[in-house]
């Protein structure tokens, strides 16, 4: 097993005190402006939250809190997860395994009724959380090539209202947390030239200026089993070519000793 870390997804309420602190210290080590009382009241609206350790010393390295609602869209009964606090160590970007952890929560949730629509919220600070919606489900909302349905639209901006209030800018679809707010820290994720020139982050910048200053956009993704699945293949076989080359390196450092 060549995997650098290993998830878990537990209930928020089975944490203990050293797992909190740890979580509270891995979001000051990437951004800035965390305050402990808003990761705790960010903490406490959620049910679920995906757990990343490091496989050789146990250390958290990373996590996503999760929580899950039952709305109406055009009197349809359909749920939505809303991805709160997440997080992942610089050292570990490139591993899948939050990703993977995330899919098979969602491929729960849609087994569990397959024919009601699944919905993820997600409000994304930096273009790496972006990316994981726009690259994986291509329903969703915000993104320069597909134009959502003026319904899917509309139950966006009165979720976004009702839950985060003033807070929330329909005009512009992002939420500006009152008083303490994160910001990703100088020098850790920036968009560079290069990233400039993704068509995908060029539009996260463009929709989110604020970005820099702790501005979040408000996307929501459809989650379709089709999607879902292709997503959990393709994450897969990224995470098998990761196990492969890190094995070949190994083998290679044996040989040569």
């Amino acid at each position: 097993m060549f995997s650098a870390l290993k998830g878990a997804t537990v209930p928020c309420e089975s944490l203990t005190e050293h797992q909190r602190a740890q979580m509270l210290a891995l979001m000051q080590v990437c951004y800035a402006g965390v305050s402990a009382e808003r990761f705790t009241r960010d903490l406490a609206e959620k049910q679920y939250v995906i757990l990343l350790s490091a496989r050789r010393t146990g250390e958290l390295v990373g996590f996503s809190t999760l929580r899950v609602a039952e709305e109406q869209v055009g009197g349809r009964a359909v749920e939505v997860v809303f991805s709160g606090d997440t997080v992942i160590h610089p050292d570990y970007w490139g591993q899948k395994e939050l990703q993977v952890r995330f899919g098979r929560f969602m491929l729960a949730r849609k087994l569990r009724r397959p024919l009601r629509p699944l919905l993820w919220l997600l409000l994304s600070a930096g273009y790496k959380t972006y990316l994981l919606a726009v690259n994986h489900f291509p329903r969703t909302v915000p993104r320069h090539d597909w134009e959502a349905p003026s319904e899917r639209v509309s139950f966006l901006r009165a979720l976004a209202e009702r839950w985060f209030g003033e807070q929330y800018d329909a005009e512009r679809g992002t939420v500006r947390f009152t008083g303490a707010h994160y910001r990703v820290r100088d020098g850790v994720s920036p968009i560079d030239r290069k990233a400039a020139a993704h068509a995908d982050i060029a539009f996260f910048a463009m929709s989110n200026p604020g970005h820099v200053d702790g501005e979040e956009l408000v996307c929501l993704a459809e989650i379709r089993a089709r999607d879902l699945i292709g997503a959990l293949m393709e994450l897969t076989m990224k995470q098998l070519r990761i196990w492969t080359r890190r094995g070949l390196k190994l083998i290679g450092v044996r040989a040569g000793a």
